[in-house]
């Protein structure tokens, strides 16, 4: 019977039997939670917001786990969708649940001989921080899978971006020039995913053009400082006039 509540399945016919929409059962058990057992609410309440949390991540790693493992990524220019991804996941704080779990380490460590020198460091960094966070969770007797089924897994893979296709761009303008590494664009099944992906690489550009104006402006600023100032020059007569002030003070 344990085993059998560790299942997805059975839980969804135990909220389908309530015949009750699931997010009126959720918001309902917290409330009833916190006033029949307010103890005990309040000393799991931090693991239900952990939970929320890591659903979030975990929903994130198996997206970018599609990206990285797609194969028309090495037949592309596309090493900018690459080196973005594994930094997304450089920034993320991955329990060694996600991590065994999501089983994101195989594929990143595919990557470890691609062909470019940054995307082979952020591997290996990536690989061995990981490492010593798995060490550490074995050492402490922590269980590595808590609470993320494979079913759960699964599903969350079947929603990302199972369609998704890489596609090199055609040739490029010459006001698309200023990074070769955007050759490399993302085609979803749904619109507003790649909209979203699109605007975030207009305001990637935006605020680099912004920085390039900011120093611009601070290079143009020194070089009118440094520049000697002209001055007014004195006429032919102030200047006899003033020398002649001069021999008469010696007087």
């Amino acid at each position: 019977m344990a085993d059998a509540k560790q299942s997805l399945d059975y839980w969804r016919k135990y909220f389908n039997c309530a015949k009750s929409d699931i997010f009126d059962l959720i918001h309902n058990a917290i409330v009833v939670a916190a006033v029949d057992c307010p103890k005990e609410f309040k000393n799991r309440k931090n693991l239900i917001v952990e939970k929320l949390y890591t659903s979030l991540i975990v929903r994130e790693v198996v997206r970018l786990k599609r990206i990285l493992s797609h194969k028309r990524l090495y037949e592309s220019d596309s090493d900018f969708v690459l080196y973005e991804s594994l930094r997304s996941l450089q920034m993320m704080q991955l329990s060694a649940e996600i991590l065994n779990s999501t089983e994101i380490g195989r594929t990143v460590s595919a990557l470890q001989k691609h062909n470019s020198n940054q995307i082979q460091k952020l591997v290996r960094s990536l690989i061995d921080g990981w490492k010593i966070l798995v060490d550490e969770s074995v050492k402490s007797g922590a269980p590595i899978v808590e609470n993320i089924t494979t079913d759960s897994i699964n599903n969350l893979k079947k929603s990302s971006i199972t369609d998704s296709e890489f596609v090199c761009s055609s040739k490029l303008t010459s006001e698309q020039k200023p990074c070769n590494h955007l050759s490399a664009i993302v085609k979803r099944k749904h619109p507003e995913e790649v909209s979203e992906m699109l605007k975030l690489e207009v305001a990637k550009k935006k605020l680099r053009e912004g920085y390039q104006r900011i120093e611009n402006a601070k290079r143009q600023r020194m070089i009118q400082i440094i520049e000697p100032i002209d001055l007014p020059k004195l006429s032919h007569e102030k200047r006899r006039s003033r020398k002649k002030v001069g021999k008469d003070s010696w007087n």
